[in-house]
């Protein structure tokens, strides 16, 4: 009798465990995901113990170790001591760091406060942090930018990459610093999960002509027209300073410049509206099927490219589309009722009495994505132009 009691007993027990729906695991926190994206992409490797230590502060010194790794500048650092060492003049940064701050003040990613001073031991603050991002991810300041030091936080929340809490701190933890990195890298946002690789753009969204219409209007405000954009030889040039890894293979298709002149741009604006490594090029064999964002050669007879721009839209019925390029007269050009000089191409040539050239296309829409003939003067009806 005890031993049917005991059986009963524990049949009972079975089944009402059985019947306790399983607990499912709560999705990972922004901070954990931020976490794996900076450890997993070597920008942050944590302690001796691989502890990232996300709750600590972070001081100048080591945003330069960071930037660097962002930037996927290591192997280049370490080829080039010398020159990146002559980099830091400053009296104030540790042995182990002067590489790193060197690099970044050759890359024009930070500056000290003078001279000789560039603060090494102090905390980085949020207008620093979103400062140097936006540079990393090729949103330029300067003269006739949109943006400056100042302004950099309430730019950078705009963009969704920072909170509004975090913007108004005094310093940014390590923790803050990998979700700003996070966010900028992949267009994560808060409570949106992030889209990236193939079939979607910088910013997280589908690739459509739409989306890439609003990026490219992005970047007219974020690199106007007549910004300094010449060759190495240019005074004041500024160059492409992206990861543009599926932008440069084009690139090297022609054995142009990834760095400067009018393939530099060309390569900057894909790879800031497509990403670095995800949708490779390929080359359109239509002419007719252009889209938005694509990267066009004028090549002559004998092979050779004569320049590299960017469509802005289709082509029309006359075989006309607009266009945005770099090293035109050493500046950045964008068509618009402002500049009435700046011309569109034709797929039967160009105008300026260069017909004998021809223009090549390489396309970074992957092949599912249909084209719509929607973009076709899209970039006039955009711009009010």
């Amino acid at each position: 009798m005890r031993k049917k009691f005991l059986s009963m007993a524990l049949a009972c027990a079975l089944s009402l465990s059985m019947a306790v729906p399983a607990v499912a695991a709560a999705p990972p926190s922004e901070l954990e995901m931020a976490a794996a994206y900076v450890r997993e992409h070597g920008i942050m490797t944590g302690d001796q113990n691989g502890n990232l230590n996300l709750d600590a502060g972070l001081n100048r010194a080591e945003l330069a170790v960071l930037l660097t790794r962002l930037r996927n500048g290591t192997e280049e650092l370490f080829a080039n001591t010398g020159y990146y060492e002559q980099g830091c003049k400053f009296t104030d940064v540790p042995a182990w760091a002067k590489l790193f701050v060197g690099y970044c003040v050759r890359n024009n990613l930070v500056a000290g406060y003078d001279a000789l001073r560039y603060g090494a031991s102090d905390p980085v603050n949020p207008a620093a942090a979103c400062t140097v991002i936006l540079r990393v991810c090729g949103v330029a300041d300067g003269e006739g930018s949109i943006w400056n030091y100042n302004t950099a936080c309430s730019y950078a929340a705009g963009l969704g990459w920072i909170d509004e809490s975090t913007a108004h701190a005094n310093t940014i933890t390590r923790g803050e610093m990998a979700v700003l990195i996070y966010r900028a890298q992949t267009g994560a946002r808060p409570g949106v999960p992030p889209s990236t690789g193939d079939g979607f753009l910088s910013n997280g969204k589908p690739v459509t002509e739409e989306n890439v219409l609003e990026l490219l209007r992005q970047l007219e405000q974020d690199w106007p027209h007549g910004t300094v954009w010449g060759t190495h030889n240019t005074p004041g040039t500024h160059k492409n300073e992206v990861p543009s890894t599926a932008a440069n293979r084009v690139m090297d298709v022609y054995w142009v410049s990834e760095y400067y002149g009018c393939s530099g741009y060309a390569s900057m604006v894909s790879s800031l509206v497509f990403g670095d490594k995800a949708n490779p090029g390929r080359k359109q064999d239509d002419l007719t099927e252009m889209r938005p964002g694509d990267i066009v050669f004028v090549v002559s007879p004998d092979g050779v490219v004569g320049h590299v721009v960017i469509a802005l839209e289709s082509p029309n019925q006359e075989g006309r589309f607009h266009y945005t390029d770099g090293n035109s007269g050493e500046i950045i050009t964008w068509p618009s009722t402002e500049h009435p000089d700046i011309r569109s191409y034709s797929l039967t040539g160009f105008s300026g009495g260069r017909i004998p050239h021809h223009l090549e296309v390489w396309t970074r829409y992957p092949e599912n994505v249909p084209f719509t003939g929607e973009s076709v003067e899209a970039w006039p009806a955009i711009s009010g132009s």
